[in-house]
Formats: C-alpha cells, sequence, structure tokens
C-alpha cells in the first residue's frame, strides 16, 4: 500500500514538473492571456445574452422579438449616456476640490489623520497606493470597451435568438446530454438567482443610504449613495473600499460630517449585513467565507473589479463544473491515461 503510495506522488510529482517545464519554455501562459483577451469580449457578450434572455422571452410573448431587442439595448445605451453624462463629471469635480480642501488646509487637519497620512508618505504607501487607484482606472477603462464590444455581439446574438452554448451541447454524443444540460440549466439558475438578489440588494441599499446623506451632504448625497452602494457588492472588502473614501471626503469639508458619516456608514452596514444580504440571498448557493476570500483575490486578480464582484457567481460556475466532471467521472478516466490501467 506504501509502495503504491510512493509510486502515485513520484509519477504526480514528475508529471507537475513536465507540464511546469512545458508552460515556462513555450510562454503558454502568454499565449493562454493573449487567447483570452481575443475571446473576452464573446464570452461577456454570451454571459449578457445569457442574463437578458428570460427579459427578452417574457416580453416576446406579447411584442415581437426583434422590437423587444431593440429597445432594451436602446434603453442600456441612453443609461450608459445618462451615467457618463451626469454622474462621472460630479465625481471628478468633488475630487479636485477634495484635493484643493486638502491641500489649502493641511495645517488644520486632525493631528492623526494628519500623522497617519505622513506615516503614509513617509514609507512611500502614498504612491503604492496611487498605482492601485491608476491600475484600477486603467481596469475600468478596459473593462468599459470590452463590454461596449460586448453589447454589440449579444445584441446580435439576442436578435437572432442563437442559443450558441444549447448548439455546441448537441454536438456532444447523447448519452452525455443529459448531464450536461442539467448542469447548465443549474448554472442558469444560479446566475438568474444571484443577478435578481445582487440587483435588489444594490436598490435597497441605495435607498437606504440616500436618507442619512441627504442631511449630510444634500450636494451629493446620490452620487455617495450610488459610490457606496456599488462598492457593497465586492463581498467583505467592498464597505471598506466604499467607505472610507467618503469618510475621509466628509472629513475634509467638516470634521464633524466626517463623524456623521462614520457613525451612518457602520449602522448602513450593520442593517445590510445582518438583515438585508440574508434575507435576499437565502435562496442562493452557500459558500465558506474562506473559500469566497480566495475566489474573491483570484478572480479580482484575474479580471480585475469585475471578477471581485461577480467572484460568488464564478466560484458557483466552478463548483457546478467540477460536480459535472465528477458525475463524468473524468479523473478516472485522466488516472487510467496516467497508470496505463486498460479495462
Amino acid at each position: 500500500m506504501n509502495i503504491n503510495l510512493a509510486k502515485n506522488i513520484i509519477i504526480y510529482s514528475i508529471c507537475l514538473l513536465l507540464i511546469y517545464y512545458v508552460y515556462t519554455l513555450f510562454h503558454i501562459g502568454a499565449i493562454l492571456s493573449y487567447i483570452l483577451k481575443l475571446i473576452l469580449p464573446i464570452i461577456i457578450a454570451l454571459f449578457i445574452h445569457f442574463l437578458l434572455e428570460p427579459m427578452i422571452n417574457y416580453f416576446s410573448l406579447h411584442i415581437k422579438r426583434q422590437i423587444v431587442v431593440i429597445h432594451l439595448y436602446i434603453t442600456f445605451g441612453l443609461l450608459a449616456l445618462i451615467i457618463a453624462y451626469f454622474i462621472l463629471p460630479n465625481i471628478i469635480d468633488q475630487c479636485m476640490i477634495c484635493y484643493e480642501i486638502f491641500s489649502s488646509h493641511y495645517n488644520d487637519i486632525h493631528p492623526i489623520i494628519k500623522s497617519i497620512y505622513n506615516f503614509l508618505e513617509k514609507y512611500q504607501l502614498i504612491d503604492y497606493l496611487m498605482n492601485i487607484i491608476s491600475t484600477i482606472s486603467q481596469s475600468v477603462i478596459y473593462w468599459i470597451s470590452n463590454i461596449a464590444l460586448s453589447l454589440g455581439i449579444s445584441f446580435y446574438l439576442s436578435y437572432d435568438n442563437m442559443h450558441l452554448i444549447e448548439s455546441v451541447i448537441f454536438h456532444i454524443p447523447f448519452s452525455k446530454q443529459s448531464l450536461y444540460m442539467q448542469a447548465l440549466k443549474r448554472i442558469k439558475l444560479v446566475t438568474y438567482r444571484f443577478m435578481k438578489s445582487i440587483l435588489l440588494d444594490f436598490i435597497f441599499f441605495y435607498i437606504l443610504c440616500l436618507i442619512p446623506f441627504y442631511f449630510i451632504d444634500k450636494e451629493m448625497f446620490y452620487i455617495i449613495s450610488f459610490f457606496l452602494a456599488i462598492t457593497n457588492l465586492i463581498p467583505y472588502i467592498g464597505p471598506y473600499i466604499g467607505g472610507i473614501p467618503i469618510i475621509i471626503y466628509e472629513y475634509f469639508i467638516d470634521m464633524n460630517l466626517g463623524y456623521a458619516s462614520l457613525i451612518c456608514i457602520i449602522v448602513l452596514q450593520y442593517l445590510e449585513s445582518s438583515y438585508l444580504q440574508p434575507y435576499l440571498f437565502s435562496k442562493y448557493v452557500h459558500i465558506h467565507p474562506i473559500t469566497l476570500f480566495i475566489a474573491l483575490a483570484f478572480f479580482g486578480d484575474l479580471c480585475g473589479i469585475i471578477g471581485m464582484v461577480f467572484s460568488p457567481l464564478f466560484l458557483s460556475y466552478v463548483m457546478i463544473i467540477f460536480d459535472l466532471c465528477q458525475q463524468l467521472r473524468l479523473h478516472d478516466k485522466v488516472k487510467s491515461i496516467v497508470f496505463h490501467h486498460h479495462s
């Protein structure tokens, strides 16, 4: 028994070394990254088409499908223009105002805030944070361009009523089609539940933020609420990403506003995490926090902020695919190939 275990460990170790050698020698990582960049708009287009299909099918019962698709994508385009025209310029202007206030009133800043800033500046952490912000900005621009291209592709998929995934499954041997179709149905169900929950969570949390921040900052309360609701979609670390800049921003305007923002954000996050989120995600796949943290780091590094927001959904996809591989007994087939066990 121990001899067989030692042989298995040696064989697997040799296989891993060979795979790593081939991976580094032929620059497979760079090739895969290049291929992923080429097909990424198609993947996003399939995902968008996948999400919009139930809505399109519902309205197509009473209206011609092509008309529904055209109106739906025109609505998305107008929504994107509204956000780009009204919200983004205000955010940029307020960032500039915040920087000017910080520069002109540096000596009046609370000693604790000043000491933290000096510490960050001394050890060049400010430059590191600025590099992170620059990277996030480039990632946002990259994803916006890919999503814009993907919307065009998904428009034609929806307009022509093309189901690429189902058509691929039909080319698989008939005995295996049922397993793949069941996995696809599970993926659709998980996706619809996740998107419904995340949309409702965003809307309700946005409304919750509007009420207190209307009394704190009447000029920027709707943008602050939108920013908090968007960053709150990122599991675990999202509240810190959204809350800390808002507290600092209000603190630079008025010390009392900074303290009020801190109290409001703590109360809002408690209500959202204790009552709203468990209720909305009660029917969603339960994932262990440690596993979700790993997925958050992996998909965040792979896909940026989009990967962080959708990391629970992507992790659910991985779990479904892994379960499909177990049902197909792919591990046994690979093991039989490696060890030359012919039945």
